[in-house]
């Protein structure tokens, strides 16, 4: 079950994320109308993802999470990352299913042996049958477990099931991705081109035209000069996916004056029952609202005035409650001690029956008197404590380090009971400590130097808004969206309320968090819906003690984005682009009739830049910067006047001086080994998304939550 322990916690890295969700029943749409029939999550390739066991899967999941975490709840956003995932690696089994299936490609049961228990075994098994003496692989492990395996519960059988699928898939998208990458090729005349256009260096002249000089008001644009820029980036308006801008107002829900009263009046009863409590820490950790720390405090670590107070006072003093940050504190001093921050030991452990480590028979009373014995020898020569921790001590990692505890702080529940021997202890000395594991000799090599702090019951009782609170929000959020269902009543009324308008740009359809708020689910759901259109309010949102009102701003479609949906964006590069275009009409001017450079800077009052262009890296000039301009340098001949060259900065008039060759060379060993290392690494880490992109998803989860 350690294992499987381990396993669980690093389930991300060694099992497939199978998972699964809540529920089966969803409150409403938004709009979006439901397709009879329709009980699918999505559609990857022709194939459906079944509602209800996606469900299952994600259950799954979540119930790893909490047994992982070691809680019974989960957030809301833990919730909707495992979502997320479960989708993710869902979509992705069904595209690399249909991949090996077509390829041939599969794990034969042989294959899959000698993963787990070959000479040489999968990662994961390396990683999780590790000797805790040793640090190291032990194969002996494996055997063992898989020869209890039979006598395990049902749920460790599963979850051994898991991780051999884990390893089976690892290996079988390991050869998928060696297919790609060992079909990589390239020839050795190909691997010379490329090292002469590298190595080949232009000295070149250049003027670039006055871009900067030319004032937005001089610069008018038409459709046409859209419509040019458009074309040319037209890739860079396809939209992946679909977005929402929305803008929102909130109503937070803060205590009210009356809220402030009852809590204040619980308080005076409460510390009525904390002075006279007979076990005060018992009743402070039932009581508070913030966890009770027990540990030993330094000064600075409370609130000004408590830390004061606490510092200032003697053992047994009561604080009467006082009110801070919208909650209530009430205190009583338990202790005040000089101790240090932190100590250095080391130890040596003998275990006994019935503290866990089924290996020892020694009895209780014989780990005693045997560790009264080395405590008595080690007195007498404290330099032996190392030698010994390694030949006595029960302690896993004491053959290595000697039982070296190192620096502990003060506070470590783990240390407690070596600090506590340590506080009466002086560096050299040594004593005999009882803990749950075993009868420890604990010698004091360093401690610290002493600091005041103090051991405090420290209550805290939170000022929080009452039931009526919420309700009489919400109703004020209610109106507010009932009264004003246009844009611009949305406006005025945001203003004359003074409630600050917030915007979320570019809300994707899964998101949950938006813009500062952590669980805007609905909220995205409703920008999505079919029948929510751009202007419209939407109801009131509850998020978790506010309440959120928000109106569609925007709506981005997924795929090519017509020019006029992002016509007012692009204006500045148009702008840009049009003034490019000018000051390379005055160039052509400035060049017509001549053939020298230095004519065409005169009638133009510039400057000639002189710069070394290469192919393999980025040069500081003007000209250099221009990636496609370049490109055209090195199909153009020398001592000829070339331009004007538009790029994407500028526009120039270039005069090649000189042409530097590449030196001879013939052995292109080292390039083709960073070509096919530079390729396996692009393509271990494009090949899926290469392949998910041209796969056909229908994606239904927005029906769904």
């Amino acid at each position: 079950m350690a294992i499987i322990g381990k396993i669980r916690k690093h389930s991300g890295l060694a099992v497939v994320i199978v998972g699964v969700a809540i529920a089966a029943f969803v409150i409403g749409d938004f709009g979006k109308k439901r397709v009879k029939g329709t009980d699918d999550i999505g559609v990857v390739n022709g194939e459906n993802i079944p509602y209800v066991e996606f469900n299952q899967k994600v259950e799954k999941n979540l119930d790893a999470q909490k047994e992982t975490a070691g809680k019974e709840k989960i957030t809301d956003a833990e919730t909707y990352q495992i979502r997320q995932s479960t989708w993710t690696s869902t979509v992705k089994e069904i595209i690399m299913d249909n991949e090996y299936k077509e390829l041939g490609l599969t794990v034969s049961p042989e294959e899959l042996f000698d993963q787990v228990q070959g000479k040489q075994p999968h990662r994961f098994i390396l990683q999780y049958f590790k000797d805790p003496a040793t640090g190291q692989y032990n194969s002996g492990m494996v055997l063992n477990y898989l020869k209890n395996l039979d006598k395990m519960e049902p749920k460790a059988r599963n979850q051994w099931l898991s991780f051999e699928k884990a390893i089976k898939d690892d290996r079988q998208e390991t050869k998928f991705n060696n297919l790609i990458v060992k079909g990589f090729y390239t020839p050795k005349a190909f691997l010379k081109k490329q090292y002469q256009y590298q190595a080949k260096t232009l000295k070149v002249l250049s003027v670039s035209g006055d871009v900067a000089s030319i004032a937005d008001n001089t610069v008018k644009l038409t459709d046409a000069d859209f419509q040019k820029f458009y074309d040319k980036n037209k890739a860079y308006f396809v939209m992946d996916e679909a977005y929402r801008d929305l803008e929102y107002v909130l109503f937070e829900v803060k205590p009210s004056d009356i809220d402030r009263k009852k809590t204040a009046a619980d308080v005076v009863q409460l510390f009525r029952d904390f002075q006279t409590s007979s076990d005060v820490l018992t009743f402070t950790n039932a009581n508070s609202d913030s966890k009770l720390d027990t540990a030993y405090t330094k000064k600075g670590k409370f609130p000004t005035q408590l830390d004061t107070l606490l510092f200032s006072a003697k053992p047994g003093a009561i604080f009467p409650p006082f009110e801070l940050n919208n909650a209530w504190y009430m205190a009583k001093l338990i202790d005040l001690q000089e101790r240090p921050d932190s100590m250095k030991g080391s130890q040596i452990l003998l275990a006994f029956a019935g503290t866990g480590n089924d290996n020892i028979k020694r009895t209780k009373a014989e780990a005693k008197s045997k560790i009264d014995s080395l405590l008595n020898v080690l007195k007498k020569n404290s330099a032996m404590f190392a030698e010994a921790a390694k030949k006595y001590s029960d302690y896993p990692s004491a053959k290595d380090d000697g039982g070296d505890l190192k620096w502990f702080p003060d506070g470590n529940p783990n240390f407690d009971p070596f600090f506590k021997a340590g506080m009466e202890l002086k560096p050299g000395e040594m004593k005999v400590v009882e803990t749950r594991i075993g009868y420890s000799l604990f010698l004091l090599k360093e401690k610290s130097k002493p600091v005041l702090k103090v051991k405090a019951a420290v209550l805290t009782r939170a000022i929080e808004p009452s039931n009526q609170t919420f309700q009489d929000t919400y109703m004020k959020a209610s109106a507010f969206a009932g009264q004003n269902k246009t844009p611009e009543a949305f406006d005025k009324a945001a203003v004359d309320k003074g409630l600050p308008k917030r915007a979320a740009q570019n809300v994707r359809e899964m998101d949950s968090y938006v813009s500062g708020l952590p669980s805007a689910r609905e909220m995205v759901r409703w920008s999505f819906a079919e029948n929510t259109k751009v202007g419209e309010v939407s109801p009131v949102f509850d998020l978790s003690g506010k309440y959120a009102i928000a109106v569609l701003k925007g709506i981005t479609k997924k795929g090519a984005q017509p020019l006029e949906a992002i016509k007012s964006r692009i204006e500045p590069s148009v702008r840009n682009m049009k003034k490019i275009d000018m000051a390379a009409e005055k160039l052509k001017q400035a060049m017509s009739g001549t053939n020298d450079i230095a004519g065409v800077a005169a009638r133009l009052n510039a400057k000639i830049d002189t710069s070394m262009i290469s192919m393999s890296g980025y040069s500081q000039s003007n000209v250099g910067r221009e990636m496609e301009v370049v490109g055209k340098l090195f199909t153009m001949k020398k001592n000829e006047l070339q331009g004007p060259l538009v790029g994407n900065f500028g526009a120039y008039c270039v005069y090649i001086t000189d042409v530097m060759e590449a030196p001879a060379k013939d052995n292109f060993t080292m390039e083709k080994m960073q070509q096919e290392q530079s390729f396996g690494q692009r393509a271990i880490g494009g090949i899926y998304p290469a392949l998910e992109k041209t796969s056909k998803i229908s994606d239904n989860r927005l029906r769904f939550y």
